[in-house]
């Protein structure tokens, strides 16, 4: 049960991407003409791919609230946002970039640590 806190913290990220991703990261992508089109299609690709794969997490957290035998989705899901954490963080620091034009890493630290609490009680 402890599970669905996770699953709604990484459905929560997903909305945030899905809705204020393609506001600003998806649209402005698909209406600039500086890039390619293979190169502005593929980054659109990578945008979806993470929508999917947040899409993916929060299934994993929702079947192991319902299932004994998805605690290792959930696993899986804890490392994969512990992985998306770390990544998140270290390209903000080796771009030199300010932490609050890139955020991410914060919601997957929280994502993270919920998926580790649930895995505990």
């Amino acid at each position: 049960m402890a599970f669905w806190v996770p699953a709604v913290f990484a459905a929560a990220i997903a909305i945030i991407h899905f809705v204020a991703g393609g506001r600003e990261i998806a649209r402005p992508l698909l209406r600039q003409g500086a890039l390619s089109p293979s190169v502005t299609l593929t980054h659109y690709y990578c945008w979806h791919m993470a929508t999917i794969s947040l899409a993916g997490l929060t299934g994993c957290y929702a079947y192991a609230a319902v299932s004994q035998d998805g605690r290792i989705l959930a696993t899986f899901a804890t490392l994969i946002a512990f992985s998306f954490c770390i990544w998140g963080l270290m390209l903000v620091l080796w771009k030199g970039q300010r932490h609050r034009d890139m955020p991410q890493w914060v919601l997957f630290l929280g994502l993270t640590a919920s998926g580790i609490w649930a895995h505990s009680v």
